[in-house]
């Protein structure tokens, strides 16, 4: 079994999914046989394509940050022209041919109008895989790169198995997220052999080179925001000059400073400040970090906060905390509602519910450690930080850094922070961050990862873009 730069090698083995019919017609050589009566897999028919991309990763929760994304590039990729079937790590089975096919059960009727129609997508070959995840430790990425059922059950011989191997990293694009300033080595090893690395943001890019991933294999691929979503329509908002903060999180805990912005808050202002603060999060419990209510108590008998006057009487109408998690509506109320978002995080790959925030038009305050500093404006506000070691309960490596900051400097972004006199997105929001802008840039690297590795597949998605790029024409006359 050698490599194959058409994809009819080993990596078909392992990377085609097919219909229970299309499966009758596997060639085992990578090429699948059309029937008579059925051109489903045939070039350009509608209902199916010989080549597709394989976009792997959780998807299928709507208020998860991670399936968000994945659900959100999936779209880019298909709108620019490619097909993508889109599927997720645990609804996977492998069959007794070694070929990955779906187990759908149940998903949100939202989540179904968004990508139902990406889960159905049938293909014959699927390249690239691209595998977007959060990356626990090296043998978390190994595993998710190469499944050991895949590895174990369909090859014995270890020459094929090495081989199969190469085949599929080859084949593998990675679209990983980081909230430190540094990875292992092993991770590094995982990361390297890889076709591509994908990354959101600037950050993550350069802390993978300083970590010993060859550059040539990173890309920047920012998070895309889709100009349908109804908060792109908040910026038709009348202006509110009370400044009214606000933070969205999945979680209470250490790296995404709700403790620290509490306090900066509290000890900013006043009572009698025309300023309110707003917290959503989810409950959850950390190792040497205050709860939510360990927190307000902490912070109430803190002596300048004291000196500012707040009590828990006062804070009402001033404070409020969010327990719990809520409907995208909901979400999306709370964009409209404020007008001045803080991410007090340590590190942030991308930060979605900051993003949203100037999607709606609406100032950030922010630790410039990661995602939001490549989408603020210059009338938000940088807190001023410096790295220090993060916090021991996230177990990543042992000399991991992250953003720190003084109190200080949170309190006085906070109170620079201004309100917009209009809601407004920023004009380069459009060109480098859309649906359509993001999808485009994603088709041009994996097209640039397939020529010369997968021929075949290339030419296929040539003839494709070049179907869509006159169909658009056609459309705009």
């Amino acid at each position: 079994m050698g490599n194959s730069s058409d994809g009819s090698g080993p990596s078909a083995t392992v990377e085609t999914l097919l219909s229970p019919e299309g499966r009758e017609r596997y060639s085992g050589d990578g090429e699948v046989k059309p029937s008579e009566d059925d051109a489903q897999f045939t070039d350009g028919h509608a209902a199916g394509n010989q080549f597709a991309v394989r976009y792997q990763g959780a998807w299928e929760t709507p208020w998860d940050g991670t399936c968000t994304a994945v659900r959100l590039h999936a779209r880019a990729i298909a709108k620019a022209g490619l097909p993508v079937l889109l599927e997720s790590f645990h609804r996977t089975q492998i069959n007794q041919q070694g070929f990955p096919e779906p187990a759908h059960g149940n998903i949100a009727d939202s989540v179904a109008q968004e990508v139902g129609h990406l889960v159905r997508t049938e293909a014959g070959t699927l390249v690239p895989t691209i595998k977007h995840l959060v990356v626990r430790d090296a043998d978390h990425l190994r595993m998710t790169i190469m499944p050991r059922s895949v590895a174990m059950d369909t090859v014995s011989d270890p020459e094929a198995l090495v081989q199969l191997r190469q085949s599929v990293y080859a084949s593998t694009i990675l679209f990983t997220v980081w909230e430190r300033d540094r990875v292992d080595k092993g991770i590094v090893t995982q990361l390297s052999r890889c076709g591509q690395v994908w990354v959101p943001c600037l950050q993550n890019a350069s802390m993978l080179v300083e970590s010993g991933v060859p550059a040539g294999l990173i890309a920047v691929t920012p998070h895309p925001y889709d100009p349908d979503s109804p908060l792109c329509k908040l910026t038709n908002r009348q202006p509110i000059r009370e400044r009214r903060f606000y933070s969205i999180s999945g979680a209470w805990q250490p790296r995404k400073g709700y403790h620290e912005l509490l306090g900066a808050f509290l000890r900013a202002f006043k009572p009698d400040d025309a300023v309110r603060l707003t917290l959503k999060y989810n409950p959850s419990e950390w190792e040497d970090y205050p709860s939510p209510q360990q927190s307000l108590q902490h912070w109430l008998a803190d002596d300048r906060v004291v000196l500012n006057g707040w009590d828990m009487t006062n804070l009402v109408g001033k404070l409020q905390m969010i327990e719990g998690r809520l409907k995208p509506s909901e979400i999306t109320k709370l964009h409209f509602d404020n007008n001045i978002y803080v991410s007090s995080s340590h590190g942030e790959a991308w930060c979605l519910p900051a993003f949203d925030a100037k999607v709606a038009g609406n100032r950030l305050v922010h630790v410039p450690y990661g995602g939001t500093a490549d989408f603020d404006d210059p009338q938000d506000e940088r807190v001023t930080y410096g790295l220090a070691p993060a916090h021991p309960s996230y177990n990543w490596e042992p000399d991991a850094k992250w953003a720190d900051y003084r109190m200080e400097e949170l309190m006085l972004a906070l109170q620079r922070a201004r309100p917009p006199e209009r809601y407004e997105r920023s004009e380069r929001f459009e060109s480098a961050f859309s649906l359509e802008a993001c999808g485009v840039q994603m088709v041009s690297l994996i097209m640039h990862h397939l020529q010369g590795r997968f021929a075949k597949a290339h030419r296929h998605y040539e003839r494709l873009l070049e179907r869509s790029s006159q169909d658009h024409s056609g459309e705009q006359l």
